[in-house]
């Protein structure tokens, strides 16, 4: 089974290379890069590195040779196909699979509300207890600040208070979660009027 496995996967790697033309251009380069992803999920056997490693090299330095001495396109990719065939056998024998390239993760989506300052737009603003507003936790004062401390992505935002400095303690009620706010009812500031 192994053995037509890897008869498979050199008829493919030798049609994905003759793609270029095998006799007339360097078609190595599209069967290094398979080569070397192979030999990396490779080494991360340890019963490989142990069994077989040393066999790798010489036959790298082999085909390195063999290739030197090659006066045609056909006879480097032919012999790069030889390796190939051979790294592709290996990988089959440790049962290493070929591991897929893995795309980055994609970065959380950042509301662009999360940390501003912003003032009530709208008379009659309420705070809501839970972010579905549900429950009404109070009214919102027009005239003070209020800073984003929590975003869902959605409709509403989470307010805190900010440093009143018209009080002889202006961090005295500073950071009390308010509630929860639609951004419809709310207008952003500059960031020092909330510091």
């Amino acid at each position: 089974m192994k053995k037509i496995l890897v008869v498979l996967f050199g008829m493919l790697c030798a049609t994905a290379a003759q793609a270029c033309n095998w006799n007339a251009e360097n078609c190595t380069f599209e069967m290094l890069n398979n080569i070397q992803r192979q030999i990396n999920n490779l080494k991360q056997s340890p019963k490989f590195l142990q069994e077989k490693f040393a066999e790798l090299q010489a036959k790298a330095q082999y085909i390195d040779r063999k290739t030197a001495a090659c006066s045609s396109w056909k006879c480097s990719n032919d012999t790069m196909s030889e390796f190939n065939m051979y790294v592709a056998q290996l990988t089959l024998n440790y049962g290493i699979a070929s591991k897929p390239a893995v795309a980055p993760a994609a970065a959380p989506v950042q509301d662009k509300w999360a940390g501003q300052c912003v003032m009530v737009a709208k008379s009659g603003a309420t705070a809501y207890v839970d972010q579905s507003a549900t429950n009404k936790e109070a009214g919102l004062n027009e005239n003070l600040a209020y800073t984003v401390t929590q975003t869902n992505g959605g409709k509403y935002v989470g307010l805190a208070t900010v440093p009143d400095y018209s009080k002889p303690n202006p961090n005295a009620g500073a950071g009390k979660f308010v509630g929860w706010v639609k951004k419809s009812d709310l207008q952003m500031q500059d960031l020092r009027i909330c510091n």
